[in-house]
């Protein structure tokens, strides 16, 4: 009876897990490893390409794990459990035979026969339970991938949305800048169509101009005054038709953007600049200095307008005005003519009287401004950028001193000339006495000599600017900002806040470094003055004003 109940077994004793269970294991890792490579090498994606993608490759190659070692599993099942429990298989009619060997055993008192059918029950208990177990995990495993597969799925489908969704983002922001280019294009036209208007009013501008020359003819053949080589019109004497022609052409055109040039054909730094181009590929680092010293931008040929509206039409008919020698513009003025926005760099302004003028928004950088008077005038957000001036009045007149047609009756005509911009200009004996000029720009100026006494000047800014022999007086500098000026004397902030109106500076926001004189040759600037500098300096002392505390706290 024993060897039927042992029929399963082999004679050899179980040797356990040995050298034949660890190659097969290798196997299995190997065809892992193998089937990896093959669904990546199959499919040539790259891991940067979509995560989910590499999702999919792996769980996939774990399934083809699973069932290929679910396959040799049920192959060599018999010789797996024979090597282990001493059983190629473990059906449930096999229970009977130890079962009844233990019974015997206990019968007939024979411990050794009932131990040993114990031990057999054992292994078939084991062999039975290994093999329902190993299927249970494979079946499960393989059902929890295939609904991570399912769920993974809809991941990659939203993955490959969202790199779908990116492409369509990417083309819309084409679309955007396209529609941004086109509605900018759009502007362009509506602008130069208003440039095309105010070009056919350029006609009218130049019979204006042939009658002053008509004028200053039949002045001079008279008692036409000179100054210097220049003739002198005097409106006084001026047909009151065509006073109104000018008036009238004045207000008729109206500013707008144009196309922006780019450079100024006085200024030797721009034309250095642009005749450097050629050679930007050869002397990268020398272009890149110049730039940076000069405070240069890059030359593009991209298309744009001016960043604000101008009138180059007033422009013109202003010099056509100081051609023909009208010198004193009080009478036009006081029949209307505006000249705010005009749009006229490197005009010469010599001897020309402004008092009371509308020159708002007006245009004059890289202008000559020579013994001009711009008392009571209009002045804000004029422009002076880079321009020359000398001998210039902006302050603040009197009433008595107000030139005709205008009214002597008035107290104080005050010089309204708040956000000016005077950056990189050069300013040598200039009065802003008196002037209402909150939030102007002198940076990077030079100004010698200049008067700011009882002006209302807050938040100015005279960065890295030159400032030499300048007077505070009664100044209202709230908020003004030295940082990284050029003075001279060592007591400079506290000169400024003695002379300045009562608690508007607050010298404790800055300090003062001390450096050599040719740091003023560092401002641009200043390299039109040319004046004795050692004479003017002294032995004060050429400083650097730092600043070290904000205006708000």
């Amino acid at each position: 009876m024993e060897e039927d109940v042992l029929a399963g077994r082999d004679a050899a004793p179980p040797p356990g897990l040995g050298g034949g269970m660890t190659a097969a294991l290798g196997v299995l890792i190997f065809g892992f490893g193998a089937a990896a490579g093959f669904m990546f090498a199959f499919t040539g994606l790259g891991f940067a390409d979509n995560i989910a993608d590499i999702f999919v490759i792996v769980l996939g190659s774990v399934m083809i794990f699973l069932a290929v070692f679910g396959l040799l599993f049920f192959v060599f099942r018999k010789r797996i459990f024979r090597r282990v429990f001493g059983f190629a298989e473990a059906r449930l009619e096999m229970f009977a035979s130890p079962l009844q060997g233990v019974a015997q055993g206990a019968i007939d008192r024979d411990p050794q026969a009932a131990t040993t059918a114990a031990r057999e029950l054992v292994q078939i208990s084991l062999a039975r339970f290994a093999w329902i177990s190993t299927r249970r995990w494979i079946i499960g495993s393989l059902t929890a991938l295939i609904a991570a597969m399912a769920a993974l799925a809809g991941t990659a489908l939203l993955f490959e949305q969202n790199k779908l969704l990116g492409v369509q983002n990417e083309r819309i922001d084409t679309q955007i800048a396209q529609a941004e280019e086109q509605t900018l294009l759009a502007n362009y036209t509506v602008q130069l169509a208003e440039a095309a208007r105010n070009a056919q009013l350029v006609v009218e501008i130049t019979d204006i101009a042939a009658e002053l020359g008509r004028a200053l003819d039949d002045q001079g053949n008279g008692d036409g005054t000179v100054i210097g080589a220049i003739p002198v019109l005097n409106p006084l004497e001026l047909d009151r038709g065509l006073v109104m022609r000018v008036s009238s052409a004045s207000r008729a055109t109206k500013p707008y953007r144009f196309l922006e040039v780019g450079t100024v054909a006085g200024d030797d730094v721009a034309a250095n600049w642009v005749a450097m181009q050629r050679r930007k590929d050869d002397l990268p680092q020398t272009l890149a200095a110049i730039a940076e010293t000069f405070d240069l931008d890059p030359i593009s040929d991209k298309v744009r307008l001016v960043d604000r509206p101008a009138s180059p039409e007033r422009g013109q008919l202003l010099l056509s005005l100081l051609q023909a020698g009208v010198r004193e513009t009080e009478v036009l003025t006081f029949f209307g003519t505006d000249f705010s926005f005009a749009f006229a760099p490197e005009i010469d302004l010599f001897a020309t009287s402004f008092q009371l003028a509308r020159l708002s928004y007006a245009d004059f950088s890289h202008a000559e401004v020579r013994e001009g008077d711009f008392g009571g005038a209009f002045l804000s957000n004029v422009r002076f950028r880079h321009a020359d001036l000398f001998g210039t009045s902006f302050s603040s007149i009197l009433g008595e001193s107000v030139k005709p047609p205008f009214s002597t009756d008035t107290d104080v005509y005050n010089t309204s000339i708040i956000g000016a911009d005077f950056s990189g200009a050069m300013l040598t004996g200039v009065s802003f006495l008196g002037v209402n000029g909150n939030a102007m720009n002198f940076d990077g100026a030079t100004l010698v000599g200049t008067d700011f006494s009882f002006a209302l000047i807050p938040a100015t800014t005279f960065r890295e600017a030159v400032i030499v022999n300048a007077t505070w007086e009664g100044a209202d500098l709230r908020s003004v900002d030295f940082d990284g000026a050029l003075v001279v004397g060592a007591d400079f902030l506290g000169r400024v806040g003695e002379a300045a109106a009562p608690g508007t500076f607050r010298a404790d926001r800055f300090e003062l470094e001390e450096v050599e004189v040719s740091a003023f040759a560092d401002v641009t600037s200043f390299l039109r003055f040319h004046d004795d500098v050692d004479a003017l300096v002294g032995d004060r002392g050429v400083y650097r004003v730092r600043r070290v505390a904000p205006f708000e706290e």
